[in-house]
């Protein structure tokens, strides 16, 4: 029998919204206080190591320990079910790259552009901007989260609730990007650190735009695999 989905709610009605204590914390996350506290501290927590990238190279790959990845874990399960936008399809259950690319459908212009080094450029500083200023927690809940999630000041590769938050964390940077494209009547979907933009006509402007609007926090789009489409599949 398939696994029933759970339901999804908005971010107002996260259990980590005005979450205040970290008793509270701790029943949420299956865990102790003590714990959460000692794991968040960071220590010799992960095992590196590095990984082949498909078009060379290597990435490294920050893995938790069992006991953290259960709680990254968590975390994960219930960001994951804060109601995502349409254009968003990685890391959204039920979404595939084969969603993704029907959002295009129909269209004759594809602009792509990829983040480059997408975790490492996600900062702990927007983590705790999404924990205490957006959902609202206590600054020492907040602090506590950050501990568990980041490693050396960014998301690290490896940690099963690092492509949700590198969303969430900057969930304002892609409401801004949608609403530019929207704005020229154009499509966007996004699917992990991959952007696709589509219509009848892409403007440089538009590209431009939101290139700056990466910038401005902190991303840096990858040229090498920038690409554009006309009359073809993308």
């Amino acid at each position: 029998m398939l696994k029933k989905a759970k339901p999804l709610y908005a971010e107002k009605d996260s259990p980590f919204f005005r979450l205040r204590t970290k008793r509270k914390l701790a029943d949420l996350l299956f865990s102790n206080v003590g714990k959460l506290i000692s794991l968040s501290r960071g220590g010799n927590h992960y095992h590196s190591f590095p990984k082949a990238k498909k078009n060379g190279g290597y990435r490294m790959i920050d893995a938790p320990r069992g006991d953290l990845k259960a709680i990254q874990t968590r975390i994960a399960e219930l960001l994951q079910r804060i109601a995502p936008p349409a254009f968003l399809f990685a890391p959204v259950r039920g979404r595939s790259y084969v969603d993704n690319g029907a959002r295009h459908m129909g269209a004759r212009v594809f602009r792509l552009l990829d983040i480059e080094d997408f975790f490492p450029s996600c900062t702990a500083e927007r983590v705790i901007w999404l924990f205490k200023t957006r959902l609202e927690c206590s600054p020492d809940v907040a602090a506590i989260l950050r501990g568990l999630v980041t490693r050396s000041g960014c998301l690290p590769q490896g940690s099963p609730c690092s492509p949700i938050l590198a969303y969430l964390s900057y969930v304002d940077m892609w409401g801004e990007i949608d609403r530019l494209v929207c704005g020229q009547s154009c499509t966007l979907s996004v699917y992990a650190d991959d952007i696709t933009i589509s219509g009848k006509f892409i403007s440089e402007n538009l590209i431009w735009s939101i290139k700056r609007i990466l910038h401005k926090y902190g991303h840096r789009y990858n040229r090498k695999k920038e690409r554009s489409l006309v009359g073809r599949p993308a």
